[in-house]
């Protein structure tokens, strides 16, 4: 719904331009300024996400995602995490740092905000 309360209706997906695997087989763990630390273990067509410590509960739940290769080492990393609910990172893993923004649940609250890599393990027969 929109600020003025018309939401327009429903909608296909429109997704174009290239996708990459490349991050399948890697493990990055980061922290953000806000405190939270995460694990992600990328596969083809999912990751699993692990909340390490933070402000809620440690848990894991693995999704599908989509990424794209902006440039050498630097990914943007999609998924939602249900209708309405949407993250995206940009992952530098040159700089070794993870950008977000996203529409959290259960209140839909924002987050944006920056997080420094402290692992990153890549897949034995990498290309980046």
């Amino acid at each position: 719904m929109t600020g003025n309360g018309f939401a327009p209706p429903p909608q296909n997906d429109k997704i174009g331009g290239p996708s990459t695997t490349e991050l399948a087989g890697t493990v990055i763990e980061y922290t953000y300024s806000t405190g939270n630390r995460y694990r992600m273990e990328f596969d083809p067509q999912t990751l699993t996400f692990h909340l390490l410590e933070g402000s809620a509960p440690p848990h894991t739940v693995t999704l599908p995602y989509r990424a794209r290769l902006i440039r050498c080492e630097l990914y943007l990393v999609t998924w939602i995490v249900k209708p309405g609910i949407h993250v995206t990172l940009l992952v530098d893993l040159a700089e070794r740092l993870v950008h977000v923004s996203a529409m959290m649940p259960p209140n839909q609250w924002e987050f944006f905000d920056l997080g420094h890599i402290s692992v990153v393990q890549l897949p034995e027969e990498s290309h980046l």
